[in-house]
């Protein structure tokens, strides 16, 4: 807990201390960060035991005294709390009336309740998948929970305390946790861990980021699922993840009178009506291979940027090779399910914006997932495309790989040339006279400079 003002943490055992409404604890594994769930006198504390959860786990269960109310019997565990009654609770209830009658001191029902005293004021109960730590102190009895969530326990572990701050709410401020992570830095407010104020030190890996891997996975037809595949393979998909090709398309459609009922479409879709599922993924398998790159890594570098930015709330992101990127992020209530049907879903928008180069691109999380499992940047008709060469230039490291913009375009322009005479040839072979069906695929995917899209969700 280097760099931290002593005057606003209170040592409360060797390895404890608390700040801003946390218990803070120097363990042997990095900081520990444990949240209030109980507080009241110890003199209104008449009975305390541990006892089985009504949902698995261990509660703490104690009976509350206060002058002129009736006794009340409670419990608390990390994730509810509430009064104790009715036949479930008789036999805890039992309990705390043999404790009361017993007039044993709180220290003592602590040690009798299986609480190790790790320092004169400070007990820790560790059993059973259960760990609470109890305070006793001036008086007052706190109880807290090891603090988790928000993706943000490796994080804090890797952290240093800096100081206590104030900060601001809707009615005035409130104290607040200010603490270093290994590569950023942030603030929590208690009880919560979520991150506010978050700003990057350093560009992190994607295990530092806590980033999910993607599966690997093979289908019949050869065709790697989170892997590298020739355009060739593509070509020849009959379908995907147990599905049809066709029945895939359709529910990439936008919604309309004739969608299929067993998919709750997007209103936008992910295909434009005219496009076809394989040639866009042909095509933009094509430019990724031939700048040298690979869907995983274009998957990888849009991923990481949402995480950060719909988890932690930055919006000053630093990216491989050290890039600086400005983050924009817009999160809905909703979200919309992958067409591929493979479980995954996505819920937020964000504009990536390259602050050396300008470049800019709209994505999604959900889009980060179907690039790196399927090669899939959505189709030209759709307003949610992000082209493979638009992520390209935004992201500095991967345009450095693909050889700079000259390249870039090159490929781009020999790729769709190719595309667009193979298409013609088509149209030509079976006397189709619509649109080509990537017509628009080298056109630039993101929304003009300061526009924002809905949110890529169900009804988007």
């Amino acid at each position: 807990m280097a760099r931290t003002d002593r005057s606003t943490l209170e040592l409360v055992g060797r390895h404890h201390v608390l700040a801003a409404g946390f218990l803070l604890e120097n363990g042997a594994d990095g900081l520990g960060v444990h949240v209030p769930h109980v507080e009241l006198p110890a003199a209104q504390v008449a009975a305390l035991v541990v006892a089985p959860g009504r949902y698995g786990g261990m509660m703490l269960a104690y009976r509350e005294v206060v002058a002129g109310r009736e006794p009340s019997d409670r419990f608390r565990t990390s994730g509810s709390a509430g009064g104790l009654y009715g036949s479930e609770d008789a036999e805890t209830v039992a309990e705390l009336d043999e404790v009361a009658a017993s007039n044993d001191s709180l220290e003592q029902q602590l040690t009798d309740s299986h609480f190790e005293r790790l320092s004169e004021n400070v007990w820790r109960y560790n059993r059973d998948d259960t760990s609470m730590t109890a305070v006793l102190r001036d008086g007052q009895l706190s109880v807290y929970w090891p603090a988790n969530g928000y993706g943000m326990d490796d994080v804090v572990r890797g952290s240093e305390v800096d100081r206590v701050v104030q900060h601001p709410v809707y009615d005035g401020s409130v104290e607040a946790l200010r603490l270093d992570g290994e590569w950023m830095s942030y603030t929590l407010i208690a009880p919560s861990l979520h991150p506010v104020d978050a700003e990057m030190t350093r560009a992190a890996t994607s295990a530092e980021l806590g980033l999910p891997e993607i599966p690997r996975s093979a289908e019949p037809s050869g065709f790697v699922v989170g892997g590298e595949n020739d355009t060739e393979t593509i070509r020849g998909l009959t379908e995907l993840n147990g599905h049809s090709v066709e029945q895939v398309e359709a529910w990439m459609r936008p919604a309309g009178w004739d969608s299929p009922r067993d998919f709750d479409a997007s209103q936008a879709g992910f295909l434009g009506r005219g496009d076809k599922l394989l040639a866009t993924l042909a095509r933009d398998n094509d430019v990724v291979r031939k700048l040298g790159l690979t869907h995983a890594e274009l998957g990888e570098s849009v991923r990481a940027a949402g995480f950060v930015s719909t988890r932690h709330g930055i919006t000053d992101y630093i990216g491989a090779g050290d890039h600086r990127y400005s983050v924009q992020a817009q999160t809905s209530r909703g979200f919309q399910e992958s067409p591929f049907r493979d479980e995954t879903r996505g819920g937020a928008d964000f504009q990536v914006t390259n602050e050396r180069t300008g470049a800019t691109v709209a994505l999604s999380d959900l889009g980060g997932e179907m690039i790196s499992r399927y090669g899939f940047y959505q189709g030209p008709g759709s307003p949610y495309r992000s082209a493979p060469e638009d992520i390209i230039r935004t992201f500095g490291d991967l345009a450095e790989k693909a050889g700079g913009e000259a390249e870039i375009k090159r490929i781009v322009a020999e790729v769709d040339a190719y595309h667009s005479a193979a298409d013609a040839m088509g149209r030509a072979a079976t006397g189709w006279a619509g649109r080509p069906t990537q017509a628009g695929a080298a056109a630039p995917s993101r929304p003009a400079t300061g526009t924002r899209r809905a949110p890529d969700v169900r009804g988007r």
